[in-house]
């Protein structure tokens, strides 16, 4: 009985724990169940940009204004990149992070001549282009230093959004070679060419195939080949010509690879399908960018030099989403996440994709680049100082 007795005393208090435990477990799941619906509601009103404004607003806490962000080392040579928060400066004769706060973490000395700086997720590469020398950096330092066999090149160097490296350089008995490396830096593919001279490459998005660009001539007149390859088998599966083209930028998007070249611009699938190919015709190529997310846009001018120039947004497919006439000098675009930043001379405008206004500041503070990023933010970039604006 009294064994009993005892067992009966403890119950309400077992009770109470469990209905303790019970109730804990209800407001975690309320919790989470509210914050998943008020993302769900903030990406479904107005394509994300609520969304957008509460990651800024949780990363820096405000709103409609601008950072102090950088001062770094001045040169008309420099490149620039956001690596995580911070802000990367490639130059001739320096590689220097900063903070989101302005405090340098590191000064890497360098010596190069024709820079070429690729950004991944958490990593970036700096490029010497007809150098020996190429460096993949994170914001802590530098992971690690390449360099080609005595007396050869590279040709470049590209990250994926996955820090997938694929680098293009010379090598003795061979028109070019390709390597692609993974985000630890260990080699996953390598292809040596003997017929064709190969200026580019990069990992698609899915790091299942490499795309390379090859140097070809038909009638007379240089082309552009894509030459799509597995990266588990190290086939060729699929190749397109493009006629009379030189790629000079390109990037992959979903799965779609969409080429910059001097005369036209093409839009294929990687299995070779050109989706589009739009020449320029009788106007020039004044600006572009690639980086968009699932789009691009390509300002076209009648004159060599001018303000009046048609922008123009496509998504991956190669179908045209918007098209605006301008009459103001554009400065530089820059696209990423659902944005595209335009600067002009006298301000700087946000638009979405499909060419709507989004945010403007009309305080450049002498500007001349920027670069938009997925969360909306613009990093805006002078001589020698960098900051962001919030829209």
């Amino acid at each position: 009985m009294a064994k009993k007795g005892k067992h009966t005393a403890q119950e309400p208090a077992d009770q109470e724990g469990k209905s303790k435990t019970l109730l804990q477990r209800l407001r975690v799941l309320l919790i989470v169940a509210v914050v998943v619906l008020v993302v769900a509601g903030l990406t479904a009103m107005e394509d994300g940009t609520h969304l957008a404004a509460l990651r800024r607003w949780l990363m820096y806490g405000e709103s409609s204004s601008t950072q102090d962000f950088h001062v770094y080392t001045a040169d008309s040579d420099n490149r620039y990149g956001q690596l995580g928060t911070g802000l990367l400066v490639a130059g001739p004769n320096t590689i220097q992070f900063f903070r989101d706060s302005g405090d340098a973490v590191y000064d890497v000395p360098v010596k190069m001549k024709n820079l070429q700086l690729s950004v991944g997720q958490r990593q970036a590469v700096v490029c010497d282009v007809g150098g020996d020398t190429l460096y993949v950096l994170d914001p802590l330092g530098v992971r690690r230093t390449m360099n080609t066999d005595r007396g050869l090149c590279y040709y470049s160097a590209r990250l994926n959004s996955s820090d997938y490296l694929a680098v293009t350089e010379q090598k003795n008995g061979y028109k070019a070679t390709v390597s692609v490396y993974n985000s630890s830096g260990e080699p996953v593919f390598h292809f040596d060419s003997y017929d064709n001279y190969i200026s580019d490459a990069v990992v698609s998005a899915d790091c299942r195939s490499v795309v390379a660009v090859s140097l070809e001539s038909q009638s007379g007149v240089f082309a552009s080949k894509l030459l799509v390859y597995d990266l588990e088998s190290a086939q060729l599966v699929s190749s397109r010509l493009i006629r009379d083209g030189l790629v000079m930028d390109f990037t992959c998007s979903q799965d779609r690879v969409l080429c910059l070249c001097d005369k036209r611009f093409v839009a294929a699938g990687l299995d070779g399908q050109i989706l589009l190919d739009q020449a320029y015709g009788n106007l020039y190529l004044h600006d572009y960018a690639l980086n968009g997310d699932g789009f691009c846009a390509l300002l076209l001018g009648r004159y060599q030099s001018g303000n009046i120039c048609t922008l123009t947004t496509y998504d991956a497919g190669g179908a045209q989403l918007a098209k605006m006439e301008l009459t103001e000098e554009v400065l530089d675009i820059s696209a990423a996440g659902d944005y595209l930043a335009v600067l002009y001379d006298d301000a700087l405008v946000i638009y979405t994709r499909d060419l709507q206004e989004y945010a403007r500041l009309a305080e450049t503070n002498y500007a001349g680049q920027i670069q938009m990023e997925p969360d909306g933010t613009v990093l805006m970039i002078s001589g020698a100082s960098a900051w962001r604006f919030l829209p």
